[in-house]
Order: structure tokens, then sequence, then C-alpha cells
């Protein structure tokens, strides 16, 4: 390869005008090119990185491999049970034309309902939630609730000194009345020792007739139970029809009730009309996590 300097020097032809008066033509000057110097070599590779295999030269299974797993695709499946489960492009342009309003994530919606895909289990709750348990009901007659209602701030400061003698951190906030009774609010959940200071209060109170004071309880939950499977008519050789009174003596009569208070009558239905079975509905307390009606369940 030439190195040296290349230079070259040129005049370029100027044509001779007519007359005396010649223009003085600058004197060219004389151009050097210096030609770039080669490249450096590409290194040498270390001892470490001869043997390492690039990414472009794995084994075909490996690739395979590492591509499924990105894209989520089992290997182990053919090819007909993934164009299966895969979303077809028809069925998503048929629902796009039927629905144009609807975005992407509706259209997958639906067309997961189409193929019956998603299709969650229905869960039925057993158990409605009932009031704050922080507040304490008293039943009562009218009578009483109008004699303690004339005043519920004297009510109130002395059965918040008898729980303070207690030594309990149960407070009552205030006091609220209804045609059943009293409902007394706390700060916090009443033990069964709080809701006994309040009853002796009360029943002691003047102008109140204990008799006619039920004792307090907390605000609980209802859960109900359906049992299948009964006759409606129980006596072989008699039409006399099932009824709630039946019912009661019966789960009074069960050991599986015993700690179970019913919230209302049970209910007997027909199943239909020309059916001999009969469903029974009943309502029990319970407490929100439904703890009552999964032992009977669990029986």
């Amino acid at each position: 390869m030439l190195r040296a300097k290349i230079s070259s020097k040129f005049t370029p032809r100027i044509p001779l005008t007519n007359g005396y008066n010649k223009k003085e033509v600058p004197k060219s000057v004389p151009v050097t090119i210096n030609k770039a110097p080669p490249l450096p070599p590409l290194p040498a590779k270390s001892k470490k990185e001869i043997n390492v295999i690039s990414k472009y030269s794995q084994p075909l299974k490996t690739m395979v491999k590492n591509i499924a797993q990105r894209s989520n695709i089992n290997p182990g499946i053919s090819y007909a049970q993934a164009s299966k489960s895969s979303i077809s492009t028809n069925e998503v342009l048929k629902i796009k034309e039927t629905f144009p309003s609807l975005n992407a994530k509706k259209i997958e919606q639906v067309n997961n309902i189409v193929n019956g895909q998603n299709k969650l289990k229905p869960h039925i709750r057993i158990t409605t939630k009932g009031p704050s348990r922080k507040q304490i009901i008293i039943p009562m007659s009218g009578n009483n609730i109008s004699s303690f209602t004339k005043n519920f701030t004297l009510h109130v400061a002395n059965i918040n000194r008898l729980l303070r003698n207690a030594k309990t951190d149960v407070l009552v906030d205030y006091i609220r009345s209804d045609n059943s009774g009293i409902t007394i609010i706390t700060n916090k959940v009443a033990q069964q020792s709080d809701m006994s200071i309040i009853d002796q209060y009360i029943k002691n109170s003047n102008n109140i007739n204990s008799l006619q004071v039920e004792d307090s309880c907390l605000p609980k939950s209802k859960s109900y139970l359906k049992i299948i499977g009964t006759p409606f008519f129980p006596y072989s050789n008699s039409q006399e029809k099932l009824t709630s009174t039946d019912i009661e003596s019966i789960l009074k009569q069960n050991h599986i009730f015993d700690n179970i208070s019913l919230a209302s009558k049970p209910r007997v239905i027909k199943v239909s009309p020309k059916s001999n079975m009969a469903i029974v509905w009943i309502d029990i307390w319970d407490v929100q996590s439904g703890s009552s009606a999964k032992i009977v369940l669990k029986c």
C-alpha cells in the first residue's frame, strides 16, 4: 500500500482577451491530499470468551423452551389443543361488528362468556350482617320506655359512674329509644359483666317496672338454614300438613340445636303442587362470621 503523500499541481487554462486591458488572474495554489490511516485491528478474544456459546447458536430445544416460557405457551400440548384455547379472530370481529361501542376489554369478556370461559361458581351468603355490636338492646314495655326517656343525660352519667367503679373500659355514649325498648350506644363492645351492671341499674331505677324489662343483649346477625327431603304430610294415615310448630318441637328434641336460638318461626313450603315433599327454611341468630350455622352444617 502506498503511504506516501500524493500531491498534484494543475494550472487552469485561461483564454486571452482582445485589447490591452488584461486582468490579473491569481496563481494556482498546489493542493495536498493526505490519505487516512488504516483502522486498528480487532482485539482478540480472551480465553473465557472462547468457550462461551452465543445465544444465536443455542440448540433448537433450548430455544423453543425459552420462547415458550416468555410467551406462556405449554410446549407439551399439541398445535390443535393450542389453537382451540386461543382466541378466534373471526369471533372477535363478529362481536365488534355487533357491538361497535364496546372497547377491547369488554369484547374479551363477551368472548369469554360465549366460549364458556371464566365461569365462576356463584357464592351465596347464608348470613346477613347485623348492626354494630357497640350497642346494648334492652326490650321493655311502653310505659317503662316513656318513664326512662325523661332524663337520658342523668342515666348516662349514672351508668358511666358504675362502670368506672367496676374498672371497665366500656362507657356509654348516648341512649336512644324505639317502640320495642331502648338501645344504649357504647364506645366498645360490652362484656357480660358490663351488661349485668346496666341491667341492675335500669331495673332498680325509679318508675320502672322490673317485671316488664327483659335482659339486655347485643345485636346479632341472622343465618338461614334450608332443610330438604322432609315429607309434607308427616303422618302416614293422615292428610295433616307439616307446620311450624312441628318443626320447632323437632328442633328442641335435637341436640344439634341446643345452643341455637330461632330468629323467627320456621317456614314450611311445598316443593311443587303435585309433590309430597317440603322445604323448611329456618332463621337463627348468629354472628357475622356465621359460626353457629357452620356448626349445624358440620354435624
